[in-house]
């Protein structure tokens, strides 16, 4: 028997950042007197854009106009002169809308979700350093992939100096004004790497910046503006995108027949990214044989494309120029041990330094399921081997479908079929982390043996995260209420099989350990609003559709379509049993009156 929990509610979020916030929203208006509670670590809401991790010239990599939610746009305060938005005003925005729609009574802040145990309610959760615990009937993990820092493994011994992970550069950014941190060693190639990097630049330290020599190397960035006029991200956002991009949610169609089906399409499409990648290295400078030339993506032609180690987007006029004058040399080794002041490599090499910063990605954000529960949810358990079987009673043999699977999206997409060559080639046992999860948030085990009581949210790498969350809740939601149908077992795991084979020809390294889909948002959408029954096409002419980039607020109003359509297909039911039932009456009254004609007849006969 289940003990008594400290708390009952009708749906806990773990996570009060993009996705948590519209996800509360959400269903606070879907069932204005459900129980909710959303859980977080942090002490404010925003997740990767919570107040103690902002600094000055953070900077997301999207214009104004393109990050905010689909019924709420973002005040133009603060932003900068390429008209991207700040991280203060992501923050804010993120406050007020909580403050607006009445959220922050429904927040716990400064609680770390433990462990996630399913019981007789729903979901027991229990948290870290305190002794109380709650049940809920419904469960969305909203944590995001930027909540628990990744630290490289390595020795430390009698170590003098900070070291942090970027995450908490927020916090020390006070303390590396000190003037007795001069030298300041950076790890790691990520998008966080270069903005620290370009951040300690300009406050005049010396950086050291260490880039293993056997990863996927230095990140492909993009300028701000293609051709000094097209924002980067206003043209990914373009359905003419759906076309460029192979992706496997878009394999019918006009644009797939002009771009992906002959061979005539798909030899343009590599034009274009060729052409994409040679403007993103020429704005970056690779070519002018100073150190910049060591951040050149090491990926043939097209990096900008392929996102074997991720995609950045240049947020500051003088960051190239920066990188170029500034004090730092790049180091290609990896780090063995850190020991007082200095850092050692496995090549022997040692480094002294004042300050580190660890800019090496994040850790497990599931790490409140044991491997058991990850296995059935349909998470990725990093002990595992790449295929499994399923548990009983399915037993799928997941090898066999995935490798169907490939062959399938070869078929399908033949632009991704060859792949891109790699300076350092991934070896063949390389795991990919399978993500089980159909439509990127229904567990799928769960789902077939119809428990409707988890939802994972924001497992979706996409360049428009707020328009992604505004619909991808709203879908959740809905499924977990028990509104939305899904299709049979075996099409589910085609869909999952088919997005897991893709991601990984598209990405690369990325999409081996992510559900990455950059440039692949409008089809994800398009998808999501089909099986809500919300027409995809939202803009107001053809040539608008194609190349008009596609914002939030095309989107504003889906819940009203959705509750109209849904009062259509009720009453056209409705009548449809009325009139069955009509017939039948009708027939009914005909046969009794034949009857009682016959029945008079033999009667008389008598």
């Amino acid at each position: 028997m289940d003990s008594s929990p400290d708390q009952t509610v009708d749906v806990a979020i773990i996570g009060a950042g993009w996705y948590g916030l519209v996800a509360a929203r959400t269903y606070l208006r879907l069932r204005p007197n459900a129980k909710i509670l959303i859980v977080d670590s942090d002490s404010t809401v925003g997740g990767v854009w919570s107040e103690k991790r902002l600094y000055p010239n953070l900077v997301a990599q999207v214009n104004l106009g393109l990050f905010n939610y689909i019924d709420t746009p973002m005040p133009p305060a603060g932003v900068n002169s390429k008209r991207q938005v700040t991280g203060r005003m992501i923050h804010n925005y993120l406050q007020k809308y909580a403050e607006d729609h009445d959220l922050l009574r429904h927040i716990r802040f400064n609680t770390h979700v433990e462990r996630a145990e399913r019981n007789s309610r729903g979901w027991r959760l229990y948290f870290k350093d305190c002794d109380d615990f709650l049940d809920t009937e419904k469960l969305m993990v909203a944590t995001g992939v930027t909540s628990i820092p990744n630290l490289p493994e390595c020795e430390e011994e009698d170590v003098e100096i900070p070291v942090i992970h970027s995450r908490d550069l927020g916090q020390s950014f006070g303390d590396l004004h000190q003037s007795k941190y001069q030298h300041v060693i950076v790890v790691g190639a990520a998008k966080s790497a270069y903005d620290a990097v370009y951040l300690l630049l300009t406050m005049g330290k010396k950086v050291t910046w260490v880039i293993r020599p056997d990863g996927a190397g230095p990140l492909a960035i993009l300028p701000s503006e293609l051709l000094g006029y097209f924002t980067s991200i206003g043209v990914a956002s373009t359905r003419l995108m759906t076309g460029l991009s192979p992706s496997i949610l878009n394999t019918r169609g006009f644009l797939y027949s002009v771009l992906q089906g002959n061979p005539m399409g798909r030899w343009l499409t590599g034009v274009f990214w060729d052409f994409v990648a040679y403007l993103s290295d020429r704005h970056a400078g690779y070519n002018k044989g100073n150190h910049v030339a060591d951040l050149r993506p090491e990926i043939d032609g097209k990096s900008i494309f392929w996102a074997n180690s991720g995609l950045g987007v240049v947020t500051l006029p003088d960051f190239w120029s920066t990188i170029h004058k500034g004090d730092v040399s790049i180091v290609r080794d990896e780090l063995q041990m850190i020991t007082k002041n200095t850092m050692h490599f496995k090549s022997g090499k040692s480094i002294k330094s004042d300050f580190i910063v660890m800019c090496t990605g994040w850790g497990d954000h599931f790490a409140m399921f044991d491997d058991e529960k990850k296995t059935e949810i349909g998470l990725p358990v990093k002990a595992k081997r790449s295929h499994e079987k399923d548990p009983a009673p399915l037993k799928r043999d997941w090898r066999t479908i995935d490798y169907a699977a490939d062959k399938s999206v070869d078929r399908k997409l033949p632009f991704l079929a060859k792949g891109p060559v790699l300076d350092h080639e991934l070896p063949m046992e390389f795991p990919q982390r399978h993500w089980r999860l159909y439509r990127r948030v229904v567990p799928l085990a769960l789902a077939e043996k119809g428990d409707r009581s988890l939802a994972i949210l924001g497992q979706i790498h996409t360049v428009q995260t707020p328009l992604v969350a505004s619909v991808q809740t709203l879908w959740a939601i809905l499924y977990l209420l028990g509104e939305l149908e899904l299709p049979h077992g075996d099409a589910m795991v085609q869909e999952i099989a088919e997005w897991n084979a893709w991601t990984r020809k598209r990405y690369i390294s990325q999409g081996r350990k992510f559900p990455y889909s950059l440039y692949d948002f409008l089809p994800y959408v398009d998808i999501l609003c089909k099986d809500l029954g919300i027409n995809p096409r939202r803009k107001s002419n053809i040539i608008a559709e194609y190349i008009s980039p596609y914002r939030p607020e095309d989107y504003n109003g889906i819940h009203e379509e959705y509750f109209a359509q849904k009062h259509i297909n009720s009453t056209r039911s409705l009548n449809h049993a009325e009139s069955k039932m009509s017939r039948i009456f009708v027939l009914y009254l005909a046969g009794a009156s034949t009857s009682i004609v016959l029945l008079r007849w033999i009667l008389s006969m008598v």
